[in-house]
């Protein structure tokens, strides 16, 4: 799979976690905030410096002082001679460093000053970013080009749409005749539109073409998409093609709502900028209902908020849905070395299945689960 993302991001998906969740450990942790632009992007590496002295100490506390320096030298190797990654930085940075692994994500999200070491890795931090139930596609649909994201509410990467999905309507054109007679309109050259007009009154054919282009994009979107799992999809496409593209289309969570206008002028960014609203609305609605449900089979023995409880249900691969409380950096922005007992309950979710979902509410139980039995 194919991925553009954010600039100074990394790609962050269920793949590290798979990978995460099936790596021997001892697993450190480092996270840190960072800065985009300014004098503070280099500010970052003293403070990284500082982690790793503090990441050290861990190990030793833990009992794996004598492993410190496999674990450690390719975290260290940042520090050296590495001064445009530092230059380019995101909003947060997370670096794993297990036997034989380091994985480094510069990512779009505050993260704290904070080491772990165990077993795991620590995931409650990137909560946010792992959490399926935040994500949602964007289609951007026009006669000259198609392209399928993935996002979130902080990141967006390009999927590949596979060899055989027609880069253009002009490529499934088969009548070559009533092709000379098709033109796009002068908006699609850079306009807020890109339509297409028959001349000659043949509107009938060209609109069969056009179908046939956008039932070729349908198919496609359709074999890249889960359909098992429930995300948003938002089209990206002028006015006079989104109704035709609903005609042909079998996407049951296709939005009504759209984003207007000719994609092909905006970037990946300015793609997320409008449909991020667009799904944000259907995703505040789905944990609303989770939420309410939660609290309808609480004291059922269907769901609980009892971090014990929760976390013997996860390891035994009973939780369905994981609500997360949200959490915020420490105010003194001092460093910290921590262990979480949600670590373990996150990774177990996601081991078997389930899904997180981390939610803005200062008042919320620190976990809360929907059981599957």
């Amino acid at each position: 799979m194919t991925m553009k993302t954010i600039p100074n991001t990394d790609v962050l998906d269920s793949s590290f976690v798979e990978e995460a969740l099936n790596h021997e450990g001892p697993w450190v942790s480092i996270f840190l905030p960072t800065h985009r632009t300014g004098r503070e992007t280099m500010a970052a590496l003293p403070q990284y410096q500082n982690l790793l002295k503090l990441a050290e100490r861990a190990l030793g506390e833990a009992g794996h002082g004598d492993r410190a320096d496999e674990l450690l030298e390719p975290a260290r190797a940042l520090l050296v001679d590495n001064r445009d990654f530092w230059r380019n930085q995101s909003d947060g940075l997370a670096v794993y460093a297990a036997p034989g692994l380091l994985r480094v994500f510069r990512l779009p999200i505050e993260l704290p000053d904070e080491v772990a070491v165990g077993d795991a890795p620590r995931l409650r931090p990137l909560a946010m970013l792992l959490a399926q139930t935040n994500s949602f596609y964007v289609l951007a649909l026009s006669p000259n080009a198609v392209r399928l994201f993935e996002a979130t509410q902080s990141t967006i990467g390009e999927l590949d749409l596979g060899e055989d999905t027609p880069a253009s309507a002009e490529e499934v054109f088969t009548d070559r005749d009533h092709q000379t007679h098709l033109q796009h309109s002068p908006q699609s050259r850079g306009g807020d539109q890109a339509n297409f007009h028959g001349h000659g009154g043949d509107d009938n054919a060209e609109e069969i073409n056009v179908e046939r282009f956008f039932r070729r994009v349908a198919d496609a979107v359709g074999k890249v998409i889960d359909r098992t799992v429930v995300h948003p999809i938002v089209l990206a496409t002028a006015e006079g093609n989104q109704s035709l593209y609903r005609s042909v289309s079998k996407h049951k969570h296709l939005l009504e709502d759209f984003v207007q206008g000719n994609p092909e002028r905006l970037s990946p960014e300015e793609l997320h900028a409008q449909a991020w609203p667009l799904a944000e609305k259907v995703l505040t609605a789905d944990e609303t209902e989770l939420i309410e449900r939660f609290g309808a089979l609480k004291g059922t023995g269907k769901a609980s908020d009892d971090l014990t409880l929760v976390g013997r249900a996860a390891a035994e691969g009973r939780v369905e849905s994981l609500l997360l409380r949200a959490r915020v950096s420490r105010p003194d922005g001092q460093a910290d070395v921590v262990q979480d007992e949600t670590d373990p309950v996150i990774a177990d979710t996601l081991r078997n299945g389930g899904t997180v979902r981390v939610v803005e509410d200062d008042q919320a139980p620190e976990v809360r689960a929907i059981f599957r039995y």
